[in-house]
């Protein structure tokens, strides 16, 4: 997201935050923030030109070091989201395009299903403090809300946000709307699903998606991840593997295929490290549940032995021959991670010519760890659920 905030806008920005201080306090919180002295009788006269006067003379970033330490101090609204923008500057960005696409679909559905809509709202914008969008109105922002979104039912979810700014602010605040819209206290399990699947439509596009990272007695708690772009091979796998993945309850699995996919194109090696490092934890956890055991030093292909055994998914365990080779060739595949990752991972030591794996070797390996840890971890919660019923 290129933005442009030039000094007279974040002046303008720091001046409207230290408003709210007295006058006859203002001189000493400026002196606070690094400004320059004065007197109370100055402050007195105008607070706004206090302040401005004394920022004026200094250049950007003064400027933009007095705003931070402002905000961290009282925070406000408007500067807290225009110092985020200035953050994400030359990061991977949700393009307008896509945002216009994510409040078409929640323009489908309600925005806050179990919560009052401007409880919801108030709890990410000051609306009782903002001012009505429409020129001439002296109502604030949570009585305009009132009037179109109850009483005449005239604005739409997507009207609501763009009229909040949704279409232009930081992507932290973009972000933080999404992750409260699939909270557990918005809206249920089913329904949370839908609207992730829907959302990372549009959302993959851009390298993110809605991915469940946590749980609340016993609920999903989605937030957005980057994840590779749609554009590219396998991000619809990515964001399949991640749900199964975000719903188990070890939160170690979780955060291994994060790490993998997060290295799979900048660092090959570590990407490959790290998908032998979920498909163990993954094992180590099924083995563990079942009341088995391991041992400290078993590799991977033990370790996925085991874990198969307690799942019946080892070949032995059957006698169709279909099955026993379809089982039989994953536990090859589960082999085959661990080789690639002793030949071309980084935990070993290498010669003086290594082998260099590039993004697709690593792209295979992540890929094929990802798949065959959703497997285990499906299958572990069909026998959980076969038990129970």
């Amino acid at each position: 997201m290129t933005i442009a905030v030039s000094p007279a806008q974040l002046r303008s920005l720091v001046v409207d935050a230290l408003y709210p201080v007295s006058a006859n306090k203002l001189p000493d919180v400026c002196v606070r923030f690094g400004l320059a002295a004065g007197t109370g009788e100055e402050a007195f006269r105008s607070k706004r030109t206090y302040v401005e006067s004394r920022l004026s003379p200094l250049p950007f970033d003064q400027i933009l070091a007095v705003a931070r330490a402002v905000q961290e101090d009282t925070p406000d609204h408007e500067l807290g989201d225009v110092l985020a923008r200035i953050d994400e500057m030359g990061e991977r960005a949700v393009s307008e395009l896509t945002r216009r696409a994510v409040l078409d679909v929640l323009d489908t559905c309600e925005l806050s299903d179990r919560i009052d809509l401007v409880e919801f709202i108030s709890g990410m914008w000051p609306v009782e403090r903002m001012s009505s969008p429409y020129d001439g109105d002296l109502c604030s922002f949570a009585d305009a809300m009132v009037r179109h979104t109850r009483r005449n039912d005239d604005w739409t979810n997507g009207d609501l946000l763009r009229h909040l700014g949704l279409l232009g602010c930081s992507q932290r605040r973009f972000f933080g709307l999404l992750e409260a819209a699939l909270h557990p206290r918005t809206r249920g399990e089913e329904e949370q699903r839908w609207l992730a699947d829907t959302i990372n439509g549009p959302l993959r596009r851009d390298g993110f998606a809605l991915l469940p990272t946590g749980r609340l007695s016993g609920y999903p708690i989605y937030s957005v991840q980057e994840v590779t772009p749609s554009h590219a091979s396998g991000a619809p796998a990515d964001a399949d593997i991640s749900a199964v993945l975000g719903a188990f309850d070890e939160a170690g699995v979780q955060a291994a295929w994060m790490k993998a996919l997060e290295r799979r194109d900048r660092d090959p090696e570590g990407a490959i490290t790290m998908a032998r490092t979920l498909l163990e934890k993954v094992c180590k956890h099924i083995i563990e549940e079942a009341s088995g055991s391991y041992g400290e030093n078993d590799d991977l292909p033990k370790l996925y032995r085991a874990a198969a055994e307690k799942l019946n998914l080892a070949p032995s365990q059957h006698t169709e021959e279909t099955f026993k080779v379809i089982l039989g060739n994953c536990q090859a595949v589960v082999q085959g991670i661990g080789t690639i990752r002793n030949k071309l991972g980084d935990s070993h030591g290498t010669g003086r010519k290594p082998a260099r794996p590039q993004p697709r070797h690593a792209a295979l390996a992540v890929n094929l760890a990802g798949t065959m840890a959703a497997f285990l971890v499906a299958t572990w919660a069909a026998r959980q659920a076969e038990k129970a019923a």
